[in-house]
This record gives C-alpha cells, structure tokens and sequence, in this order.
C-alpha cells in the first residue's frame, strides 16, 4: 500500500508563500494609508489649535495674523500633498487586493485539487482492503463436502 503524495506539493506550497507575501503587501499598504490618515488629522488638529489660540489670546496683532495665515497656507499645501498620496495609497491597496485575491484563488484551486486526489487515493486504498479481506476470507472458506446423490 502506498502512502498518499500529491504531485503538486512543491507548486500548492509556493501558491501558499505568494499568498501570504501577498497578504503581508496588502497589509503594509493598509499601515501606510493609516499613517498619511494620522498625518492628515496631525495637520488639521494642528491647524484648529492655531486658530483656536489665535481666538483667545485676546486682540492680535497684524504680524501674527500674518503668520497665522502663512501657517494655514501651509497646512493646507501639505494636507494636499497628503490628500494625494493617500489617494496614491489606496489606489496601490485596490491593486494590491486584487492581486491577493488572484493568488488565493490559485491556491484555493491547487487545495481544492489536492483534496480530490486525496479522496480518490482513500476510494483506491478502501478498495484494496476490500479485495484482501474478500481473498483472506477465500482462502479461509474451504467447502463443505457434498452428499453424493449417484445418478
């Protein structure tokens, strides 16, 4: 009696590795989208304590108003550069999960085959048990002598 081998065992592994490096892409790409998110709030949290100092330290004068608005033109340029690279992330993501969901078909595909084969050798070895014990209990069985009737 053979032992079950699948042929596509190196292959089904090597889909298993590209699954999870795929997985471990997507999820870099999820932490990297977090991060430009946490960078955006940072900026917008920062610009909402400059003017919300700006409203309660009393009367101001021109050159800080004038700061005040250079630094609001600046959180707004960087909150679009991080505007844009979170759309560049997420467009990444999109991509990324496409590929994740490419390769865990293939390897779903492989699984489900190896399973199959798999059945169909355990029907082979059930058989072959079948076919031993039907010889064993032959080879036991020894008839009974028959009453000579003498035509």
């Amino acid at each position: 009696m053979t032992t079950f081998t699948f042929r596509l065992e190196k292959v089904l592994r090597w889909r298993q590795t590209q699954l999870e490096l795929e997985q471990f892409a997507l999820s870099r790409l999820v932490a990297e989208c977090a991060r430009w998110d946490a960078a955006l709030q940072k900026l917008e949290d920062g610009r909402r304590a400059a003017e919300t100092d700006a409203h309660s330290s009393g009367p101001v004068g021109g050159g800080y108003l004038a700061a005040l608005s250079a630094y609001q033109a600046h959180v707004q340029r960087e909150k679009q550069i991080c505007t844009d690279r979170r759309r560049e992330c997420e467009r990444k993501m999109q991509q990324q999960h496409a590929r994740l969901l490419k390769a865990r078909r293939e390897f779903r595909l492989l699984e489900r085959l190896r399973q199959l084969r798999r059945a169909e050798w355990e029907i082979a070895v059930d058989r072959e048990f079948e076919a031993l014990a039907a010889e064993a209990y032959l080879a036991r069985w020894e008839p009974r002598p028959r009453p000579f009737t003498g035509l």
